[in-house]
């Protein structure tokens, strides 16, 4: 279990970092990732949040769709990270939540997205670069096609 989970958080962070360097185009950007999550029932704290069936409402869960950035840093920053299996005891997914975000939701992301959101990456490439100077910031901002 924790090999898959290290697998899939590695690869959710060299996502996010090829993403931070301009390497996908914006189309990648716009993606919605379709994931689940579920409210927090108990204060959240560093002795209790590893124990998700007692400090989460998992039965109450809600459909949300978030940019690939953030599902990447549910991943990254996660303090709770949790595979789950299917019946037939193939790997289905993963809860995960940031430390900024363990206080109101845990995150289930199923497998089928993990690898939409990796097939996305790989086949994505911009074809073309835009900087504008952006005065406000003093920096360029980037847009690809």
């Amino acid at each position: 279990m924790v090999n898959f989970e290290k697998d899939v958080t590695i690869a959710l962070f060299m996502v996010r970092k090829l993403d931070e360097s301009g390497k996908f185009s914006s189309r990648i950007k716009k993606h919605r990732a379709a994931i689940f999550r579920s409210r927090s029932v108990k204060t959240i704290t560093q002795m209790n949040y590893r124990n998700i069936e007692e400090v989460y409402d998992l039965t109450t869960e809600e459909k949300i769709s978030k940019p690939i950035s953030f599902v990447c840093n549910q991943f990254i920053h996660g303090g709770a990270t949790f595979a789950y299996r299917r019946e037939d005891r193939n790997w289905d997914g993963i809860y995960t939540c940031s430390d900024y975000e363990r206080a109101k939701y845990i995150y289930r992301v199923p497998l089928s997205e993990v690898v939409a959101l990796l097939e996305l990456a790989v086949i994505d490439y911009p074809a073309s670069i835009r900087m504008i100077f952006n005065p406000a910031k003093g920096d360029y901002d980037v847009e690809t096609d």
